[in-house]
């Protein structure tokens, strides 16, 4: 729902992407008067089962166009076939013009190290680690898939794609 906090130029076309039933949860919370409301396609997909290139071209996204697309709290949520899969669409869906991508992932060490993955003296990192896929489970998201940073700047690669910059938490908060 970045499309209607960001004060984005009237001009572009935005497409929030989400499967149907958090998008629907999602919009049912929106209020009447929203920013960008006129410029926002609300597109659905189940990434797991669904083509999201076939979504979006069916709800009227132009390939011609460069194109931004964030795809951050999905990676951890899909299976990996299905973020290979998306990234391989991606790719040829903007074969013919640039795409800048801003993807987030879950790292592997949240699942097989909580404490180096936290960091040194963060209090209670196993536990903490529990609670967040806990929660995240308890809401009907379960995270399923985890990634190093090697896999994720792989799986770009493969399709095409240039790692420019790779933060962390700490580093993007610091930015």
């Amino acid at each position: 729902m970045r499309a209607h906090r960001l004060e984005l130029p009237p001009s572009l076309n935005i497409f929030e992407v989400d499967q149907p039933e958090v998008q629907a949860r999602k919009r049912s919370k929106l209020p009447q008067e929203l920013m960008n409301a006129d410029n926002v396609t609300y597109v659905s997909v189940d990434f797991n089962h669904q083509s999201l290139a076939k979504q979006l071209l069916a709800a009227g996204f132009d390939q011609s166009k460069p194109t931004v697309f964030t795809l951050e709290g999905v990676s951890q949520y899909i299976t990996k076939e299905a973020v290979e899969s998306t990234m391989k669409e991606l790719a040829v869906l903007t074969q013919e013009t640039s795409a800048t991508f801003f993807i987030s992932y879950v790292d592997k060490c949240l699942d097989e190290n909580p404490a180096a993955c936290f960091g040194k003296g963060y209090p209670n990192a196993v536990k903490r680690a529990e609670a967040i896929k806990h929660f995240s489970a308890k809401v009907g998201e379960p995270w399923i898939t985890f990634y190093t940073a090697r896999e994720m700047e792989g799986l770009l690669y493969r399709y095409g794609f240039s790692l420019k910059e790779n933060l962390i938490t700490t580093d993007s908060q610091q930015a």
